[in-house]
């Protein structure tokens, strides 16, 4: 009847004394979405929800990312005035510093 991920899920509800009806497909809908609304990588997030392709998670997903290109402006922004510091991989310093 019941899967053994919704049994742990019922009892670890009842445990934390939440009342609230909340499944296992709700709490992963909710992790992606806060997830992604805040940043991180759809790359990133297809793998932790077991997506073959990060486009499935993108497609699922775009709905809560709508402030994306505001985000990416006020990075660029904040970079390039020097407004906050950019910590970048070690090959994309190599690649700039022989540019």
């Amino acid at each position: 009847m019941y899967s053994l991920v919704d049994r742990l899920w019922r009892n670890a509800k009842k445990a934390a004394g939440i009342s609230r009806r909340i499944t296992t497909h709700w709490l992963r809908h909710f992790f992606a979405s806060a997830g992604l609304s805040k940043g991180v990588p759809v790359t990133d997030m297809a793998e932790w929800l077991g997506h073959r392709d990060p486009r499935i998670t993108h497609q699922t997903y775009a709905h809560v990312m709508p402030d994306a290109p505001e985000r990416l402006g006020y990075l660029m922004d904040a970079v390039f005035t020097i407004q906050t510091e950019l910590n970048l991989p070690l090959e994309f310093e190599a690649v700039v510093e022989a540019a």
